[in-house]
């Protein structure tokens, strides 16, 4: 049997203590209510949402900027944001003050509930305080109890003399715990003492736990969310409706906030459940027994009735059965914590990260935010492994935790708050519902979240057998930094799952400048297909050069293998030695060819360079894939992959310092002479730089594949050699390896460090280097344009704010020149329908063009042209110059304005219609 004392003790790893599941929820419920308060008080402005939609809008029209918009170059990019950015912060700092005021009188009625509602519950329920002198027995036993709970202070015990029911409760506030005995369990004393015995300890349990305040402040912080957000919500919505009739809006954004507050009510009573699981544990440690019929007396014959479980605000009784032998699976992480917190940070970086902290900051805060976002997103995913890896350290032996499930419940909570949180946030009114790309989308980032939980689930293993606590403080330091790196720099990509899911077409346009070079080219077919897959804008343009990102996956090897006791360092060092060899005679053949086969002169030019380099990037990406194949292969399967990343690392820096010096000096050797001209070359820094960044990039991916195919093939041989010999016996991760010794460990540092440093070179401009990057030829880039594809939201709000009136005046104000001249008006008439209209046309210049670039052309053309046609009437009637002839021109002039607005009239009106632009 289990001691009382290792069953009360809360699962640890490598000194760090699983916090309880109540406290998780608990953390839960309060981000989950103010985040959805905060929505609310965002929404309830008194100006409205549509208010802030119209600014929203106009700031769009005045600065240009669209984010619908197809990306323009880089400098008039981030011009027009700053413009739209500092627009939009003239209107936001009274939305904000109203949130921030409305979030702490939130918290002040919380605080009041909470202070109030042991005195209030006292009051309501005439709870009289049991002394001692009544029943000196009960008041001694009750101090037996107390002293058996290790409690430093004693409850204030109360009687509810009025209750029949042979229960009790746990309340209070601060440091002031309350016990109510019913006036039930008062006889079971008597009667049935064990009955009595497990009751009151069950109720100390929750003093014992600390759960009294946390769950009594939830409680107090529902309530007020009650009274100061959903309250007036209602009646906001019904005035907003029953004032402006924007019914549908309402009702979008009734159905978000009514999913918000499910999820709040729904976390209350998790924690609820929670607390009594904790509690029932806690019994079952002091009693030194999991048997039903000690710990929970008062369930014998109970019967679980409707609501269904998530509904409930107790466990059922089979539940709280089930719970008794395995105290520590209270401690493993769950979907439904990952769910809610998955749900706050993207409500909170929707809803609030980008329109108010980034409003009047430059575009590179929107960067600083979404960083912000993957970290915390990593930190997540790190602490659920942590969680797992305590559990298992608890429950090490013949039945271990099944870890890896709850690893993917976790992943999966986080990947589907994050998809719901953006849906709910009111900032996504009238957007369409989450398509496939979206979902597929949401898919790769939970699958890169297991990828790294399960990482940091095998580092905390490997910190928990660390016995010197320096040791295990600089290695959860460098996990957390490798977590925080990766966070930083790849996962705040997916900080917008809509918005990523928009930019696969944008990154087909952006790499096929790239991928035409090897048309262009024109040596081999698969040249495109190369440059294509080598020269991936997202691994060129970011990944690349992104030093947090390369640290981070150079980190993912050498902690692992700084670790762990027994290491195969040197044989996978080997490996990767190897490797790079196998790639220089492949180098090598290809440059051979080459120069076979193609002049010097048409060699030396970009799309040349290009598949060269594209060829040169796959040869070292597939060898990394077999080196860490082979590794895989070789090594045991749980401690090969971090020995795969490492080998595959040391082939990639092999290959980059091969490649810089070929760069260098390719021209020097007539062996390597394929593209350069010059000897030696201008190669510099920053080309290694750029090199290895490729090849750590695209070597984890193709290293991660050629792990998962090693480990295929040598659980397939051990299966064959089960089948076809003797049975062998498994050994333990480790065993029968060689020690790493001192060597060992040097080398790996050595190769991090030396990757670390060339990634961190300076990639200073004008150093005289040869670009790693062929400039595209004119012809290629020519079709790039800025025009928005058909059907895109920024045109609708150039219409909606100003643009369809601006047109109809000048319409109207041609329209009326027009008339006046057929009809042989007067000539004060005519030169005032003139004015008007080079006043309208004023206007219209004065005001933004479309938002695309054939209707932006055209625009102004008409403009143009109606301005000179009625300001060189007016200056001849002025004048007392007009004649036929000029009146003709000008006519002439007219009929040209019109056609190109009836031309743009005919693309606004094919687009959206009349219900736009009333025009047609």
């Amino acid at each position: 049997m289990v001691t009382s004392t290792n069953r009360s003790t809360r699962p640890s790893v490598a000194g760090l203590r699983a916090p309880s599941g109540t406290t998780v929820h608990f953390g839960s419920l309060i981000a989950l209510a103010f985040g959805t308060a905060a929505t609310i008080h965002w929404v309830l402005l008194p100006s409205g949402l549509a208010g802030w939609f119209r600014e929203f809008e106009r700031c769009q029209v005045r600065a240009g900027y669209y984010p619908g918009q197809r990306p323009l170059p880089r400098p008039d990019t981030e011009q027009r944001y700053d413009g739209f950015a500092g627009c939009l912060a003239e209107r936001i700092s009274d939305r904000l003050l109203w949130t921030v005021f409305g979030l702490l009188v939130m918290l002040a009625v919380a605080v009041l509930f909470y202070r109030l509602q042991p005195w209030w519950r006292i009051r309501r329920q005439r709870l009289v305080a049991l002394r001692s002198s009544d029943s000196p027995e009960l008041a001694s036993y009750l101090e037996s109890l107390v002293a058996q709970a290790e409690l430093p202070r004693a409850p204030v015990f109360l009687i509810d003399p009025l209750n029949p029911r042979a229960g009790g409760l746990a309340f209070g506030h601060g440091r002031r715990r309350y016990v109510r005995l019913d006036a039930g369990l008062l006889t079971l004393f008597r009667t049935d003492p064990a009955s009595f015995r497990a009751v009151v300890l069950h109720e100390l349990a929750h003093v014992r736990e600390r759960d009294v305040p946390i769950t009594y402040f939830a409680l107090a912080v529902w309530r007020s969310f009650l009274f100061t957000a959903l309250a007036p919500m209602v009646v906001g919505l019904l005035w907003v409706s029953w004032r402006d009739g924007a019914l549908r809006s309402s009702l979008e954004i009734s159905w978000r906030v009514a999913g918000l507050v499910l999820l709040v009510h729904l976390f209350r009573n998790a924690l609820l459940r929670t607390r009594e699981h904790h509690a029932d544990a806690r019994v079952s440690a002091w009693l030194g027994s999991a048997d039903p019929a000690w710990c929970l007396p008062a369930l014998a014959g109970t019967v679980a009735r409707r609501p269904p479980v998530w509904l409930r605000r107790h466990p059922t009784p089979s539940s709280r059965v089930a719970a008794l032998p395995e105290p520590t699976a209270l401690f493993r992480p769950g979907f439904g914590e990952h769910f809610a917190a998955g749900v706050v940070l993207q409500l909170g970086f929707v809803q609030f990260a980008m329109p108010v902290v980034a409003a009047g900051a430059p575009l590179d805060v929107f960067r600083l935010l979404s960083g912000g976002w993957g970290i915390l997103v990593a930190l997540l995913v790190g602490f659920a492994a942590v969680r797992g890896s305590a559990v298992t350290a608890a429950r090490d032996g013949p039945r271990r935790a099944p870890v890896g499930r709850r690893l993917v419940r976790s992943c999966l909570g986080v990947g589907a708050g994050v998809l719901l949180g953006e849906r709910l946030s009111p900032a996504t009114l009238g957007d369409p519902l989450p398509g496939v790309v979206v979902f597929v989308v949401v898919g790769l980032l939970v699958g890169q979240l297991v990828l790294l939980a399960w990482w940091v689930y095998r580092c905390s293993r490997l910190l928990h057998r660390e016995r010197i606590a320096r040791a295990r403080v600089a290695g959860w330091s460098a996990v957390g930094t490798a977590v925080s790196l990766l966070g930083w720099s790849w996962l705040e990509l997916w900080s917008s799952p809509e918005n990523l899911g928009r930019a696969s077409s944008q990154l087909a346009r952006l790499g096929t400048p790239i991928a035409d070079l090897g048309s262009q080219a024109a040596w081999t077919g698969l040249d495109h297909a190369l440059l294509s897959a080598t020269w991936h804008p997202v691994v060129m343009g970011f990944a690349a050069r992104n030093l947090a990102l390369c640290a981070g996956l150079v980190l993912l090897w050498a902690v692992p293998l700084l670790l762990a006791r027994r290491t195969r360092i040197r044989f996978a060092l080997s490996a990767g030695l190897l490797g790079a060899v196998a790639w220089l005679v492949f180098d090598l053949a290809v440059k051979a060819a080459m120069r076979g086969t193609v002049p010097l002169s048409e060699r030396s030019t970009d799309p040349f360079r290009a598949v060269l380099s594209g060829w040169e990037f796959a040869g070292a990406v597939a060898v990394q894939f077999a080196v860490a194949a082979v590794v895989a292969a070789v090594l045991f399967r749980r401690s090969g992959f971090a020995h795969a990343l490492f080998a595959a690392a040391s082939t990639g820096l092999a290959v980059g310092g091969m490649m810089w010096t070929f760069g260098r000096l390719g021209a020097c050797v007539p062996l390597l002479h394929a593209t350069a001209t010059r000897c030696p070359g201008t190669t510099s820094g920053e080309y290694a730089a750029t090199v290895l960044g490729v090849v750590t990039v695209e070597g984890t991916i193709a290293a991660l594949g050629g792990y998962l195919l090693g480990s295929a093939v040598r659980r397939g041989l051990r299966g064959w050699n089960v089948t076809r010999g003797p049975k062998s016996v498994r050994t333990s991760v480790g065993t029968g390896s060689p020690e790493s010794g001192r060597a060992g460990r040097i080398v790996a540092v050595l190769v991090a460090a030396s990757s670390v440093v060339v990634l961190a070179l300076p990639n200073a401009s004008g150093t005289g280097e040869e670009p790693l990057e062929p400039t595209a030829e004119p012809e290629s880039t020519a079709s790039e344009s800025t025009e928005s594809e058909p059907g895109t939201e920024p045109g609708r709000v150039w219409l909606r704010r100003g643009g369809s009136r601006h047109l109809r005046a000048v319409s109207s104000a041609t329209a009326e020149l027009g008339e006046g001249i057929r009809s042989n008006a007067e000539v004060r008439e005519v030169r005032g329908r003139a004015v008007r209209l080079t006043e309208a046309v004023t206007g219209a210049r004065q005001f933004p063009e479309p938002p695309d670039g054939r209707r932006a052309e055209i625009w102004g053309e008409a403009l143009g042209v109606l301005d000179g046609s009625a300001r060189r009437l007016v200056e001849a009637l002025d004048t007392g110059t007009l004649d036929r002839e000029l009146l003709l021109e000008v006519v002439e002039s007219l009929a040209r304005g019109v056609r190109l607005f009836e031309e743009l009239v005919g693309l606004w009106c094919g687009e959206y219609g009349e219900r736009v632009l009333e025009a047609c």
